[in-house]
C-alpha cells in the first residue's frame, strides 16, 4: 500500500508524457486526427493537445462545500482557499499544479490543523492527479495522505483520498470567475 501513492505518480507522468515517448511521426498523426465526437477536447489525453485552449480559471467547490478560486497561468494552475477555516486561510494555497491536456498534476496541501502543523513543522505536501471531464466543468481524481501521531510527531503514509472539484456557474450555465 505504501508505493500505491508512487505508483500512481509514475503512470500520470507516463500518461502525461505519451507524445513526447512516440517517434515525432505518430505524434504528428496524433496531433493531426479529428477529436471522434467532433468536440475542440477529447477525453483521451494522448489525443489532446498539451496546448488546449482550457480556461479552469473561476470559482470551484471541493467535495461540494469548500468553496477554492483557480487561477491558471499557461499550463500552469493554483488552487486557493476563499475563506479562512480550521484548517487554513483566505487565500492560502490549496494546491500547485500543471495542466497536460485533461490531467492535471502536482502537489496538493494535507489537512493538518495548524497546531499539529506548528508542533511536528512537517511537510504537509501530498502528490495529486486529476483528470478534467469533456466539458471542462468537473476535475476527479486523488490526492495522498498522511497520517502524524500528535504525542511523538512520526508520520505515515496512508491509503489515497479521492478528490472531486466541480466548477460554479451562473443561472445561464457561464463559470463564475
Amino acid at each position: 500500500m505504501i508505493y500505491r501513492n508512487a505508483a500512481y505518480a509514475i503512470y500520470a507522468l507516463a500518461m502525461t508524457n505519451a507524445l513526447v515517448a512516440m517517434p515525432a511521426h505518430a505524434a504528428n498523426e496524433v496531433k493531426a486526427q479529428p477529436a471522434a465526437n467532433s468536440s475542440s477536447h477529447s477525453e483521451n489525453p494522448v489525443a489532446t493537445s498539451p496546448d488546449a485552449d482550457i480556461d479552469l480559471t473561476g470559482f470551484w467547490t471541493q467535495g461540494g462545500y469548500k468553496i477554492v478560486y483557480f487561477e491558471q497561468d499557461g499550463s500552469r494552475l493554483t488552487s486557493r482557499y476563499t475563506k479562512r477555516s480550521a484548517d487554513n486561510k483566505k487565500n492560502e494555497i490549496d494546491f500547485t499544479a500543471t495542466i497536460h491536456g485533461n490531467l492535471v498534476y502536482g502537489a496538493h496541501r494535507a489537512p493538518f490543523s495548524r497546531k499539529l502543523q506548528k508542533k511536528c513543522a512537517h511537510q504537509i505536501w501530498v502528490g495529486m492527479g486529476l483528470t478534467l471531464e469533456a466539458n471542462h466543468r468537473k476535475l476527479t481524481g486523488f490526492r495522498g495522505n498522511r497520517t502524524v501521531d500528535p504525542k511523538n510527531c512520526e508520520v505515515d503514509n496512508s491509503e489515497t483520498v479521492d478528490i472531486i472539484y466541480t466548477r460554479m456557474v451562473d443561472a445561464d450555465g457561464n463559470p463564475l470567475k
